[in-house]
């Protein structure tokens, strides 16, 4: 997969065809130092392993995106719950998300939060993806991410990404003992993050990269018609309220505002077959 990223440099916008390394979208001298990007073998497995869990490895992902799509639309059809216009199910690899955390830079202990986190895809494979799966490979500490958090509005989908998550304990249990114990602690909980409770504000301030696939925004929360270029004025304010100085933030397809005290740093061009025939992942840093 190829993906290009625009980066501001010295006041210069430069154009390239691959990943950068991690290190030229640092963001502070003083940060921990950030470890080496995920080795192809590794996001391959981690990949299988969280289709297992999600019952994709026999092909049938048609029949779970149907019956994630029925929870939204069971969730939109309760009066209390927003508008049916604003909850559209979308959701990216574990191998696209691999490509999005070494360009950011992953780092010793960050906290991941994957929000409007769906089946759970993203909070599993981020669990793994920076794990030791070997002795070789603890050079680099048991795993860089020590905790994967991911929130959603919709009861039904908490719940299947709970169920998720149980389905690869039992697989890591008998197949992939050493990854086990290496694997990120999980929280999937329900929440608004517009709205966001006691726990939720403290996993905000807590959270070190954020995740989010913004096509779950449309026309209710955003601003302009271009997928790629919606502003997302109220989930800007809503995470410049909660997340901490220095926290990386991903949007997929949506824009925070700067005013919001978000500082971009780049655009990813990445392939997504729910959002044909690209999607732009933005880098900001909460200043």
């Amino acid at each position: 997969m190829t993906i290009s990223i625009y980066f501001l440099a010295s006041s210069v916008l430069v154009l390239c065809c691959a990943v950068l390394p991690a290190s030229v979208i640092a963001f502070s001298s003083s940060a921990p130092e950030i470890v080496p990007e995920v080795h192809p073998a590794h996001v391959t497995k981690v990949t299988q392993l969280v289709k297992a869990a999600l019952g994709d490895d026999d092909g049938a992902n048609d029949n779970r995106y149907a019956f994630a799509r029925d929870a939204v639309t069971s969730f939109q059809e309760n009066d209390e719950s927003p508008p049916s216009n604003e909850l559209v199910y979308g959701e990216l690899s574990v191998e696209v998300l691999a490509r999005i955390l070494d360009a950011v830079g992953v780092r010793q202990n960050d906290v991941f939060l994957d929000i409007g986190s769906g089946d759970g895809a993203l909070v599993l494979g981020a669990s793994l993806l920076y794990a030791a799966a070997d002795d070789e490979a603890r050079s680099n500490g048991e795993n860089a991410i020590k905790m994967c958090y991911g929130v959603d509005i919709v009861p039904g989908l908490v719940e299947r990404s709970i169920s998720h998550a149980g389905n690869l304990r039992r697989i890591l249990q008998e197949h992939e003992s050493f990854l086990q114990q290496n694997q990120a602690d999980i929280e999937l909980l329900l929440g608004d993050i517009h709205q966001p409770d006691t726990q939720l504000q403290n996993i905000l301030k807590e959270t070190t990269i954020a995740v989010c696939f913004a096509t779950t925004w449309s026309a209710e929360n955003s601003v302009g018609t271009s997928l790629q270029g919606r502003k997302l004025p109220k989930l800007s304010k809503a995470l410049s309220r909660g997340l901490s100085s220095g926290c990386r933030i991903v949007i997929i397809d949506g824009k925070l505002d700067e005013e919001d005290e978000f500082l971009w740093m780049g655009d990813l061009r990445i392939q997504c077959p729910d959002t044909a025939p690209y999607s732009v992942a933005t880098l900001y840093h909460k200043q």
